[in-house]
């Protein structure tokens, strides 16, 4: 049965993609730089890194799709390094990282003590990553899904993620769940794993009683804060920076890199 290793670039996993995308620490910490995330990025140069989040610790969820025809019992595999999952910190962070890269067929696991920590795959953007590293594309994928994860105020909030072609199964939307889930809030993409890494969300078109939805409070990642790096471009609360409306195809090319790896989010409309 393989193992799972790891090398990042930072050893204490100090990392803004991911401090924001568990929301942990709160909203404050590790803020977005000039490039927009901290320089000290995830790192996957070796085989098959392992990470992920576990659903307690999720701050978005997504909407559920239809059920797969049978039931498959997922793979357990042992973490090669007990301690990337360490403390609560560190197994927050890799329950997110395990949900967007591995497939649900996949479960990871760590012993400390008498406890066991599982992680489970869901997504399946990079499920390779147990065997190589991750591809540019993969990156991307991957990249998207932690950011669209995040929430400013730590909390649960449902979501439907898609992606137009879809890469996986998960990214694709019932007629029901677009139906249910109609208003849009954005995309996010960016590369989280590069050596300047970068995150990056476009706001989707509402019409002006979907913007009132009181839903916003609770998902303002695509909302800017006023403040802007320093050559001008827009910060939102989630320490992303704004490329401006989704539906404008510029929004997804920033500094000449073109962006097809994009997760757009869509949001049920508030029932308070």
């Amino acid at each position: 049965m393989p193992t799972c290793k790891a090398l990042w670039r930072s050893a204490c996993w100090s990392v803004i993609a991911l401090s924001a995308v568990c929301a942990y620490a709160g909203p404050d910490d590790n803020g977005v730089q000039m490039n927009g995330v901290a320089a000290n990025g995830v790192s996957q140069r070796s085989v098959g890194t392992s990470a992920g989040l576990k659903d307690s610790a999720a701050q978005a969820v997504t909407a559920p799709h239809a059920a797969t025809p049978a039931a498959v019992s997922p793979r357990l595999i042992a973490l090669a390094d007990p301690n990337l999952a360490s403390t609560a910190a560190k197994r927050q962070q890799l329950t997110y990282l395990v949900r967007c890269a591995l497939s649900e067929d996949i479960t990871l696991y760590a012993d400390h003590g008498t406890e066991r920590f599982t992680f489970q795959g869901r997504m399946g953007l990079a499920p390779r990553w147990l065997s190589e590293a991750m591809t540019l594309s993969e990156e991307r994928w991957v990249s998207a899904c932690l950011l669209a994860h995040v929430n400013y105020w730590g909390k649960h909030v449902m979501v439907s993620m898609r992606a137009t072609p879809p890469p996986v199964s998960a990214l694709e939307a019932s007629d029901d769940e677009q139906q249910d889930f109609a208003i849009f809030e954005g995309g996010f993409f960016g590369n989280l794993f590069a050596p300047t890494p970068v995150a990056y969300t476009c706001r989707g078109d509402r019409t002006p009683a979907q913007a009132e939805d009181p839903i916003f409070q609770d998902r303002v990642c695509t909302q800017e804060t006023g403040a802007t790096t320093a050559d001008g471009k827009p910060i939102t609360y989630c320490r992303f920076l704004a490329t401006g409306r989704c539906e404008d195809a510029t929004s997804l090319t920033v500094d000449g890199t073109p962006y097809t790896e994009v997760i757009f989010t869509y949001l049920h409309p508030s029932t308070r």
